[in-house]
């Protein structure tokens, strides 16, 4: 399979390689420009040099000659030796001391009449066959009061020399062109590379340790980065493995004792009921108990988190029925809903299917109702919705309790984060930190925001787990 299959044009004009050849290419592009201004001016500045070289030098001509003494004298010498025919660029007007033409287009006559001041002259003509004529000239005094005006047609020259400048533009913007194609190739070449050290990245990230850098043997820059990266998901897996080994090791060692802890108190409660102690004696038990429950309740979501968080726990991504998973968390629910008088409410597509792991979407739903119906009032609904927006599926809770600060929503999912902390409801502050967890497995995010429809008092808590989900509308069978 060739590389192109693997990119698209719009990550291929993003390249590093692709923009500095553009880069380059832009700014020899204006150095193109600048110079093709620059010699276009110098070339028409020195073709200008050369036409008045040119007049000087007939001037001379006719001056050494003598022919300049009168206006006979040169109208004799004109006739003689000037054939227009070989000089079609040049034109010549000669009027005597009445201001008679004597030699010259007639239409060119006005042009003579210039003072001497106006030496330098730089006229446009049009001849009565249409003809446009830019002419570049010089009118000399004749002592007996004639006039004599030579002057060279400049406007082909100007073309040929704007021809040139053309050319050379057209030349450069293909080099340029050029080099943009050469680019391409490198570009290419380039983004895979750098899609392959992303891809392994993202495979490490989804819980797949293993995954390397293919590596290169070129030694280039991008090799380099290759056994970088290498050598650090290396060093990360060694260290997870150790976090691992410890955790397991501290489960080990832990869980058992707490678990004997609790058989033991138990059986004293037990025997404390047996002996018929009073009340006042048997409470510091229960109370040793609870604690006892509440701690290994506690060790159980750390290590939970623990395994969603570095992938470890065992997910398998299927497509299944939102609807059907929210009726599914709503009738385990059903029994501390109705005795806190709370109504659950579905708001999904019956055909609505996702992409994900079933069993911990429906833990991290958990606990969302959970703390849902911890701080929401009475006879008030809860809503499970399920919706999509492709490439997003949304999942969530909507309540009317009293919701979270809105500067504190950032940090609702922090470990050990309570908001509302009342003697009589009990939590552990990691329901969230796992739903969390849980969404960032699947590519998504929890978001927290208040319900649009809570009031002032009691703005309410809209809880949403926003996953990258590959989504139909089909019913999973």
């Amino acid at each position: 399979m060739s590389w192109v299959s693997f990119l698209s044009l719009r990550q291929l004009l993003s390249t590093s390689s692709f923009r500095q050849a553009s880069t380059i290419a832009f700014i020899c592009l204006l150095v193109s420009l600048a110079s093709i201004v620059f010699s276009n001016h110098l070339l028409e500045v020195i073709m200008r040099g050369h036409v008045r070289d040119m007049i000087l030098k007939d001037i001379r001509s006719h001056q050494v000659r003598q022919d300049l003494m009168s206006s006979t004298s040169l109208l004799s010498a004109l006739e003689a030796a000037y054939v227009p025919e070989l000089n079609h660029d040049q034109y010549l007007v000669l009027t005597d001391a009445s201001g008679q033409q004597r030699y010259g287009a007639p239409s060119l006559r006005a042009l003579s009449l210039c003072e001497p001041k106006c030496q330098w002259q730089e006229d446009e003509v049009i001849l009565p066959q249409g003809h446009v004529l830019q002419l570049l000239g010089m009118t000399v005094r004749l002592p007996d009061g004639g006039r004599y005006y030579t002057a060279f047609d400049i406007r082909p020259m100007l073309e040929r020399t704007r021809i040139i400048s053309l050319m050379t533009g057209a030349g450069l913007l293909l080099i340029l062109l050029f080099i943009l194609v050469i680019s391409l190739p490198f570009g290419v070449r380039n983004l895979y590379r750098i899609n392959r050290i992303h891809e392994a990245l993202r495979q490490f990230t989804g819980g797949d340790h293993q995954v390397r850098v293919p590596e290169n043997p070129m030694g280039d820059e991008f090799d380099r980065l290759g056994c970088e990266v290498n050598q650090s998901l290396k060093r990360i897996n060694r260290l997870m493995e150790e976090v691992r080994h410890v955790s397991n090791h501290i489960a080990h060692e832990l869980r058992t004792p707490l678990t004997r802890l609790h058989g033991q108190l138990e059986r004293a409660v037990e025997h404390s009921i047996d002996m018929q102690q009073d009340d006042a004696m048997r409470q510091p038990l229960l109370d040793a108990v609870t604690e006892t429950e509440r701690i290994q309740h506690l060790f159980r979501a750390v290590m939970r988190i623990a395994e969603v968080e570095s992938g470890r726990c065992a997910h398998q991504f299927e497509p299944f029925n939102a609807r059907q998973l929210l009726a599914e968390v709503a009738e385990y629910y059903e029994p501390l809903a109705q005795a806190r008088r709370c109504q659950l409410r579905i708001e999904a597509d019956d055909e609505l299917c996702l992409v994900g792991d079933p069993s911990l979407l429906f833990q991290a739903l958990a606990n969302l109702i959970d703390n849902a119906l911890k701080y929401a009032p009475e006879n008030e609904p809860l809503v499970l919705f399920a919706e999509l927006n492709a490439p997003w599926a949304y999942l969530g809770v909507v309540d009317k309790g009293p919701g979270i600060p809105r500067h504190q929503i950032a940090y609702a999912a922090e470990r050990f984060r309570r908001f509302h902390s009342p003697r009589e409801i009990r939590g552990s502050g990691l329901g969230l930190t796992l739903v969390q967890a849980i969404a960032e497995l699947h590519g998504g995010d929890l978001q927290l925001s208040h319900n649009p429809q809570g009031s002032l008092d009691a703005p309410g808590l809209k809880a949403v787990l926003v996953l990258r989900s590959l989504a139909s509308a089909e019913v999973v069978a």
